[in-house]
């Protein structure tokens, strides 16, 4: 390409006026597609996430090296098995746990026989499957995803039952904050979804905040205005 061309580019690119429209819409192209993130594998197992998504999530392990991990919504089992491997990889010790939550594990998901991972079948807010859940736990240091029923009202109840697993420092994840056009729309009309539950909690919780910084230098994020770290 001539320099000189590609210079002007850049400079259009550059504006504020055209740079979020693009990205937007390479968002919604990428979300739509049948062919990237819906099908992608971890080791042999489906993990539906987008891969800028999975190295901002190995970021943030290597970072804050947690105890634990949470992850309410398991669908196939990808993620819990790539959350596993992240704990082996980053030299965590054997009592360092992937705990799954789904409402009804999958074949696929119950096949995983890797020594951190613990399944549990209920509902993610129902309080006698989060007291479940501590049992299975080590240490204080928690890291949680949220990647099941993305209603407003179930994430937010999410958000509350899950918070005091969360180390400081650490992070819980609101999973596809991008629908309910964030910018994706996936029904027709608005039905508030995952942004709108971390806007409530956030005005509710003043310990947690919006880490907006975890994902813009890779421009878009399924998870967008979900990454909530603890401060306090």
């Amino acid at each position: 390409m001539n320099k000189t061309l590609y210079k002007k580019i850049r400079k259009i690119l550059g504006s504020r006026a055209i740079r979020y429209p693009v990205i937007n819409a390479f968002h919604l192209i990428w979300y739509h597609s049948e062919s990237t993130w819906a099908k992608n594998t971890f080791l042999g197992y489906p993990i539906q996430q987008c891969p800028f998504d999975m190295h901002l999530y190995q970021k943030l392990v290597y970072r804050v090296r947690p105890s634990f991990i949470i992850q309410a919504g398991v669908a196939f089992g990808g993620s819990l098995l790539y959350f596993a491997s992240l704990l082996d990889l980053i030299g965590a010790p054997p009592e360092a746990t992937v705990v799954g939550i789904d409402r009804e594990l999958t074949p696929s998901a119950r096949s995983l026989i890797h020594p951190r991972i613990h399944l549990l079948e209920g509902n993610s807010v129902d309080p006698e499957v989060v007291e479940r859940v501590r049992p299975l736990l080590s240490g204080s240091n928690g890291f949680v995803s949220l990647d099941s029923d993305h209603s407003e009202a179930h994430v937010l109840s999410e958000l509350f039952a899950y918070r005091e697993f969360v180390g400081v420092d650490s992070y819980i994840v609101a999973e596809d904050a991008n629908i309910n056009g964030h910018p994706v729309q996936i029904r027709s009309g608005p039905q508030p979804g995952p942004l709108e539950a971390v806007n409530k909690f956030l005005a509710s919780d003043s310990r947690f905040v919006r880490d907006d910084a975890v994902w813009r230098r890779n421009l878009f994020s399924f998870h967008q205005g979900g990454w909530l770290k603890r401060v306090a």
